[in-house]
C-alpha cells in the first residue's frame, strides 16, 4: 500500500469516526431528555412503530447499498460506466420502493392492531421514499467521508435545536417522529442534488435484471436476516409483553446501537479499500489490511464491552431516570452480544461479502436469526425484555462463529491471538480498577468519572507497553494529528 493509499484510509477511519462520535453525543444529550418527556410508555409506542417501518425501509432497500458498494468500487473510474450502473441501481431501488410502500399499505388495513399506532406508522414511513432517494452508496465508492461526516453532523444539530423546540410533553410523541424521520433521512434530498458530481442519477429502462438481481436478493436475503433478528426483538416483545416493556428495552438496545455504529465506523470504510484490493488480486495487501482493520477492532471493542458491563446501572440513569432502571441486566447482556455482532459484521461483510461468498453469510444469518425468533417467542413470555437480549447473544454467537470458521478459509490474519491476549489483560485492569474504586460508588457521577478516566489511561498504558501493534497505530496517528 503506498503512503497516500495508507493516510487516505486513514483519514476516512477518522471522518467516519467523527461521524460515530457525533452518533454518541446527539444521542446522549436527546434520549436522556425524551425518555423523561416522553415517557416508558410512549418511548415503547415509537419503538414498536418503528420496529415495524424498519421491515419496509430493509425490503426497500434490498441488498442495493452492498452489492453497489463492492460492483461499482471496481469500475468507479471509468465514468462512462459507473453512470450507467449507476442508472440501474437507482431504479431497481425505485422499484422495490414502490412494492414495499404497496405491501405497507395492505398490512396496515388488513392488520387490525396497527390502527392504534395510525400516526406513527404514517409518520415514520416516510423513511421508506426517503432511503430510495438517499443513494448513500455513491459516497461510501468514491469514499467521500468528508460530505457525509459534515452532512450527518449538520442534520444531527438541526433535529436537536427542533427537538428542544417542539418537544416538551407525552402529547408531543408524533412531533418527535417527524423530527427523528428528518434527522435519519432528511439529508437524503441533498444527497440526490449533490451526486452530481460523480454522476447525473436518472431513472433508465435499460436494467440488466439477470445481471443483478441474483446477488442483490442474496444480499437481501442476508440484510433481512440480520435484520431480524436485530428488529424482531422489539417487535416480538411489543407484541407479547406491550409497549412499557418495549420502552425499558428500548434505553439498553440505544447504548448498543450506539456502540455498535461508532466501532462498525472502523469497519465500514474499509470495504471499499478491500474489495479493490480483491479486484486487483492483491491478496498479500488484503491479508494486511484486513490485520490491520481486526486488531483494531479488537483494541477498541473488548474493554468498550467492559466498561459498559461494569457501569451499566450508571449509564441506564445517564441516559434515562429510575422509571427505567429494570435496563441493566439487558444492557449488560447486549453487551456481550456486541462483541459477537461486530466481530461476525467483519468476517461477514469485510471478508467474505468481498470476496464473493455471501452464500456463507446469508446462511449463518438465516439459521441465527430462525434460532432468535424461536427463542424469542419461546422465553420472552416469561423473562420479557431480558430475554430478548439474551436470545440476541445466541444469535450473533452463532453468525460470529459461523462466519469466522469459513471465513479463516480465505484470509490468514497475523498475531490475532496475542492481540486478544494483551487486550484481556488491558480490560482486566478496567475491572481491578473498578473494583478498587467501588467505595466511591454512593456518589455516582465521581464513580462514574474516576473509573471511565483512570481505566482509559491504565488500559491504553498497558497496551502500549505489551506493544499491542493496533494502539501503537492509533498512538501514533494521534500525535501526528495533535503535532499538526
Amino acid at each position: 500500500m503506498t503512503e497516500s493509499k495508507k493516510k487516505s484510509l486513514k483519514l476516512n477511519m477518522g471522518l467516519n469516526a467523527i461521524k460515530g462520535l457525533m452518533s454518541i453525543i446527539f444521542p446522549l444529550i436527546s434520549f436522556p431528555y425524551i425518555s423523561r418527556v416522553i415517557g416508558v410508555e410512549n418511548i415503547g409506542r415509537f419503538n414498536f412503530s418503528n420496529s415495524i417501518i424498519s421491515y419496509f425501509v430493509l425490503f426497500a432497500g434490498l441488498g442495493i447499498s452492498t452489492y453497489a458498494i463492492r460492483e461499482g468500487a471496481r469500475f468507479r473510474e471509468s465514468k462512462g460506466e459507473f453512470q450507467k450502473f449507476a442508472n440501474e441501481m437507482f431504479s431497481i431501488n425505485i422499484v422495490s420502493t414502490v412494492l414495499s410502500y404497496a405491501l405497507l399499505i395492505v398490512l396496515f388495513i388488513a392488520i387490525p392492531r396497527f390502527q392504534g399506532y395510525k400516526s406513527l406508522l404514517i409518520i415514520l414511513s416516510l423513511q421508506v421514499i426517503f432511503k430510495a432517494i438517499g443513494i448513500e452508496w455513491i459516497y461510501s465508492i468514491y469514499e467521500d467521508y468528508a460530505y457525509i461526516t459534515v452532512r450527518s453532523i449538520l442534520f444531527q444539530i438541526l433535529s436537536l435545536i427542533l427537538m428542544f423546540l417542539l418537544v416538551h410533553s407525552e402529547n408531543d410523541l408524533n412531533i418527535y417522529a417527524a423530527i427523528t424521520v428528518f434527522s435519519s433521512v432528511g439529508s437524503n434530498v441533498l444527497n440526490f442534488f449533490y451526486a452530481k458530481r460523480y454522476c447525473e442519477v436518472r431513472w433508465t429502462n435499460k436494467i440488466r435484471w439477470r445481471k443483478h438481481i441474483k446477488p442483490i436478493m442474496v444480499l437481501f436475503a442476508m440484510s433481512a436476516t440480520v435484520a431480524i433478528y436485530v428488529i424482531s426483538d422489539t417487535t416480538i416483545l411489543g407484541l407479547i409483553s406491550g409497549d412499557y416493556s418495549v420502552g425499558v428495552y428500548s434505553v439498553s438496545t440505544k447504548v448498543y446501537g450506539i456502540i455498535k455504529t461508532v466501532l462498525a465506523s472502523v469497519l465500514v470504510v474499509s470495504i471499499p479499500h478491500l474489495s479493490s484490493l480483491l479486484g486487483n488480486n492483491d491478496m498479500s495487501e488484503f491479508n494486511y489490511v484486513a490485520t490491520d482493520i481486526y486488531q483494531t477492532l479488537l483494541t477498541l471493542l473488548l474493554p468498550t464491552a467492559t466498561g459498559i458491563i461494569i457501569l451499566r446501572k450508571q449509564i441506564v440513569l445517564l441516559i434515562s431516570d429510575s422509571t427505567y432502571i429494570a435496563a441493566t441486566t439487558s444492557l449488560a447482556l447486549l453487551s456481550i452480544a456486541l462483541i459477537f455482532c461486530l466481530g461476525a459484521w467483519f468476517w461477514g461483510q469485510c471478508i467474505l461479502v468481498p470476496m464473493k461468498k455471501e452464500n456463507i453469510v446469508f446462511k449463518a444469518t438465516f439459521t441465527s436469526a430462525v434460532l432468535n425468533i424461536v427463542l424469542n417467542f419461546i422465553l420472552i413470555p416469561k423473562w420479557t425484555e431480558n430475554a430478548a437480549a439474551f436470545t440476541t447473544v445466541l444469535a450473533e454467537g452463532l453468525a460470529f462463529l459461523w462466519c469466522m470458521s469459513e471465513g479463516k478459509k480465505y484470509v490468514h490474519l497475523k498475531d490475532i491471538g496475542k492481540t486478544t491476549l494483551k487486550v484481556i489483560i488491558g480490560c482486566s485492569a478496567i475491572v481491578l480498577i473498578s473494583l478498587l474504586l467501588k467505595p466511591l460508588n454512593q456518589s455516582s457521577i465521581l464513580y462514574t468519572i474516576l473509573t471511565v478516566g483512570v481505566s482509559i489511561i491504565a488500559y491504553f498504558l498497558i497496551e502500549i507497553k505489551l506493544n499491542n501493534a493496533a494502539m501503537n497505530i492509533i498512538m501514533i496517528g494521534a500525535m501526528k494529528k495533535i503535532g499538526k
